[in-house]
């Protein structure tokens, strides 16, 4: 076995993974890892937090993916093959006969989960049991959450234990240790802080009335629909109340997580279905706060959204997410990580377009607006007939025309009418004539389906931006 620059620790006995999908959550010198047993009785190790947004790709459900076996992240649906961390999608191409898009093969996504060296010695602690040599060649995407005891955290709240020491990412090396822990001292360990840190059972669904409440990240909360009006195409704007002194308030890139409850299908508690929204209106707004929604007839959150009316319940916690601006610094954190910037380039698709309009707004009520931060926004929807905020964007562009710029793409024009951006899909060369080469002092954001975040980000790094950020 070759022996990589890093330190080796053991990670358990190895009668802990009898079976395939079984799996052993460990830290490993402040580094929060996974174990895994595959086919044919393979173990892999893969960094526990996913690269996504720090969500606990740990605790997913295994699955096949084009013959491969892969991890799906909870929060997102990610899929990370476990053998070398890379992210299968199928990619698309235009169909010139049907003028529909049609699959073209799958892809990969390489440098996102970062995967270690695993294996099992013979014989008794010591010596024996699950060994793991941690990788730090290279740069991947599940790095910059490696180390963070937070995201960790959602981890410990899944079905199996996981409980992390407090490790910071600049420091993640343990003091006065030699490199070497015995197994049996892992597990106890592990065992005993989730003894001690066990997380409560969720909420039960909010469904009796309630006055008015803010927003709570840790609790759900329910909220009162007051209004819905279509937007665009099959985007709906619901306006929901909130007490007539409170504002959302929040940095801008912030989202809700909403719910619904399902039917009862074999008499047990009722389950839900769970989707996450960017608020649209301003920030500093007392009273009401509106989301932005795309209507799915077959959807199971928003065909059951689409049929509620004014008066009625619906179940939110927020905010949530990692992002934070700071305007007159000019800075945009995340996590750990914070960026200068002079410019900032969002490519959406969709009602994707969320995040931007909330930016936007944030943008303007901090007065940089036309002053010394330019904002692109590359707007990329199916056809004409679905494009959201149009109006709102057009008037930015025109009374900010030194410092916003707004791109449209139409992938199916309904009509040889429009002719106010591209027609076809948005790709690299598109990119490059709009945006021309990136650079470190411009973070672009993505937001759209995953196959057009992959195509984008991989786009967008070519093209030379160095922070590259899929929301």
């Amino acid at each position: 076995m070759s022996r990589l620059r890093c330190q080796t620790q053991p990670a358990s006995t190895g009668t802990a993974l009898p079976r395939t999908g079984d799996r052993l959550h460990a830290e490993v010198h402040g580094r929060f890892v996974s174990v895994l047993r595959g086919r044919g009785g393979a173990l892999h190790c893969i960094d526990s937090i996913c690269y996504h947004t720090g969500g606990p790709l740990a605790i997913g459900d295994i699955e096949e993916v084009n013959g491969d076996l892969c991890i799906r992240c909870p929060w997102h649906d990610y899929d990370v093959r476990l053998e070398d961390g890379a992210k299968p999608y199928q990619s698309m191409k235009f169909d010139p006969a049907t003028k529909k898009l049609v699959p073209d093969g799958w892809k990969f996504t390489r440098n996102t989960q970062r995967t270690h060296e695993v294996v099992l010695r013979e014989g008794a602690a010591p010596e024996g049991g699950i060994w793991v040599r941690l990788s730090k060649e290279g740069k991947f995407e599940s790095d910059q959450f490696a180390y963070n005891d937070n995201a960790a955290k959602n981890v410990a709240r899944g079905d199996r234990t996981f409980a992390p020491d407090g490790k910071s990412p600049d420091n993640p090396e343990k003091s006065g240790t030699s490199g070497y822990k015995r197994s049996g001292e892992v597990i106890a360990e592990m065992r005993a802080k989730a003894s001690a840190q066990k997380m409560p059972p969720p909420p039960a669904l909010l469904t009796q009335p309630a006055t008015l409440q803010s927003l709570n990240p840790l609790e759900w909360r329910p909220f009162r629909l007051l209004s819905k009006k279509q937007l665009a195409g099959s985007v709906w704007l619901f306006r929901f109340a909130l007490p007539a002194d409170q504002q959302l308030g929040w940095s801008s890139l912030r989202h809700v997580r909403m719910r619904i409850p399902l039917p009862k299908m074999d008499g047990t508690s009722p389950a839900a279905v769970e989707r996450e929204y960017t608020p649209v209106s301003p920030l500093g707004r007392t009273g009401s706060f509106d989301l932005a929604v795309k209507i799915y007839p077959e959807g199971k959150l928003t065909a059951r959204l689409a049929k509620m009316a004014p008066g009625q319940l619906v179940d939110m916690c927020g905010p949530l997410g990692d992002f934070t601006f700071s305007w007159s610094a000019k800075t945009l954190t995340r996590l750990e990580q914070t960026l200068k910037f002079n410019s900032i380039v969002f490519v959406v698709a969709g009602s994707g377009v969320t995040p931007a309009i909330q930016t936007l707004q944030d943008w303007v009520a901090s007065g940089r607006a036309g002053r010394d931060v330019t904002i692109t926004v590359i707007y990329s929807s199916r056809d004409e007939d679905e494009i959201a905020f149009l109006p709102e964007l057009r008037q930015l562009a025109q009374q900010f025309a030194d410092r916003f710029r707004l791109h449209l793409a139409v992938s199916q024009p309904r009509t040889d009418a429009f002719a106010e951006g591209h027609r076809g899909r948005i790709d690299e060369k598109v990119l490059q004539r709009w945006l021309g080469q990136g650079g470190v002092d411009t973070p672009a954001l993505v937001c759209g389906p995953p196959g057009f975040n992959d195509l984008m980000k991989e786009a967008l790094c070519k093209l030379g931006f160095a922070h590259v950020f899929c929301l």
